[in-house]
């Protein structure tokens, strides 16, 4: 039987800022605006994922949805729901918390878990507003800097 895709979403509030400390306070706000202010600011946060397996012949699921959704509690909502990314997240100490670098933490939590289970993580979608949004597909992460995400 051909395998199947299940797509279950999630939510966190969080807070975060936009703030490299090798630039001057002047270089900062010119790179990134009002987000480099260190008191941060807020996003409600949309986070999509997609898993791919074979149907368990017994009850029809590529997973119990359940399970994914305490899964994506465990790995998504508890670490960053409510949070200051860049205070209270150790991934985010020394990286700033873009689009892109949530995504790349994100797919890092959920993939082994899932690959355990015997269950392809296809994509990861992570928005902070409607029309604001980043995805990543899996390819390698072979940068050290992503690897054994907390």
């Amino acid at each position: 039987m051909a395998p199947v895709c299940i797509t279950r979403k999630v939510r966190f509030a969080a807070a975060h800022y936009f703030y490299l400390p090798e630039y001057s306070e002047a270089e900062n706000f010119q790179q990134f605006g009002k987000s480099a202010n260190r008191h941060g600011h807020g996003h409600n946060y949309e986070v999509e994922v997609a898993v791919e397996g074979e149907l368990n012949p017994e009850t029809g699921m590529v997973i119990n949805l359940t399970q994914l959704k305490s899964l994506l509690n465990e790995e998504v909502v508890e670490p960053l729901d409510f949070k200051n990314l860049n205070q209270e997240v150790p991934f985010f100490k020394d990286r700033l918390p873009s689009l892109e670098s949530l995504v790349l933490y994100i797919w890092n939590r959920l993939e082994p878990r899932l690959n355990a289970r015997h269950l392809k993580l296809i994509w990861v979608k992570i928005a902070e507003d409607d029309d604001l949004y980043a995805t990543y597909f899996g390819e390698a992460i072979n940068a050290p800097n992503f690897e054994n995400a907390p």
